[in-house]
């Protein structure tokens, strides 16, 4: 249904949570839609048969049989008629930037999608004539086939996140990144999508970002969440140890690698020395003692107190 110059999509039926519970199973490698369904869409005067509902509750199917049947259903999925090489160019450049970026990866792999485009890419044409909705869900499925490996890497290219590494070197290698830096880069790329009218097509804002932009906030954190773990632990770990070594040297005029050669006795005999002579009792100053026992606990803490003479 096209209104003005978008084409857009209009609700037909609640499918409800679980759109699965509509798929019959009649045995082997093979399914099909419950014919309750196409009778209930006839009702609302929609003309539909088990073809089309088929590849539309496709993604729905058991894993199993789905991926048996996937090959058999990609071949015999109907493709535009190709268009010369000029036309292919004009028809490609008339999609949204980030629905391109998105299919070539997809379709591709890693890659300046700016410098494929200059090609004609026939693959492009089933982005065309359709709503942000048939889109979105078109690039689901094929985001559905991502290795977690991937996922980074496609986000970058999908969102085109090297515009905001101006660095010729690494520009194109999300890896060359701090994870804060991507963080921030992705969310900021998701709200200029968001509020881009022409990949919008009509929808408001608050729309797009809670159907479909929002996923791949889930998507990108849920993948990050190990390695961002795994930098936290590091930084909460050797490297906070590493730094109060190092306060602690400072603080008794020693070397880090003088205080960890150090056994227990030794390091007790270094702090008793340092408590002579700034204890209250012996003239000393109070804040200066509480010091003392805060830097020395700390290192403490930090060798492991596994020191012995």
């Amino acid at each position: 249904m096209k209104s003005g110059p978008f084409w857009k999509a209009r609700d037909l039926i609640c499918l409800g949570e679980d759109p699965s519970v509509y798929i019959r199973y009649p045995g082997g490698k093979s399914f099909y839609v419950a014919e309750e369904l196409e009778e209930a869409l006839r009702e609302k005067g929609i003309e539909t048969d088990q073809w089309e509902l088929e590849e539309i509750f496709f993604r729905f199917v058991k894993p199993e049989i789905r991926d048996y049947l996937r090959p058999y259903v990609e071949r015999s999925r109907k493709t535009k008629p190709r268009l010369r090489r000029e036309e292919q160019l004009r028809a490609q450049a008339e999609l949204h930037p980030f629905d391109r970026r998105r299919l070539i990866f997809l379709k591709l792999g890693g890659g300046r999608s700016e410098t494929l485009l200059k090609k004609p890419l026939p693959f492009l044409n089933q982005l065309r004539d359709k709503s942000r909705d048939e889109i979105e869900q078109l690039l689901w499925d094929y985001e559905d086939r991502l290795r977690p490996r991937e996922v980074v890497s496609y986000l970058y290219h999908a969102f085109a996140l090297w515009e905001y590494f101006p660095g010729v070197l690494s520009r194109y290698i999300p890896e060359a990144r701090l994870q804060e830096e991507l963080d921030e880069a992705l969310l900021k790329a998701i709200c200029q999508v968001a509020q881009d009218e022409s990949y919008r097509m009509g929808l408001g804002e608050d729309e797009v970002l809670r159907e479909y932009l929002s996923r791949y906030v889930i998507l990108y954190f849920d993948t990050t969440e190990a390695q961002r773990r795994f930098f936290e632990e590091r930084r909460s770990g050797s490297w906070a140890r590493k730094e109060t070594l190092a306060r602690a040297a400072r603080y008794f005029g020693l070397s880090p690698e003088t205080l960890r050669r150090m056994s227990r006795r030794e390091l007790l005999r270094l702090f008793r020395e340092r408590a002579k002579q700034l204890h209250p009792d012996k003239g000393g100053d109070k804040e200066a003692f509480i010091l003392l026992h805060k830097v020395f606990e700390e290192l403490m803490e930090a060798l492991g107190y596994r020191r012995r003479a």
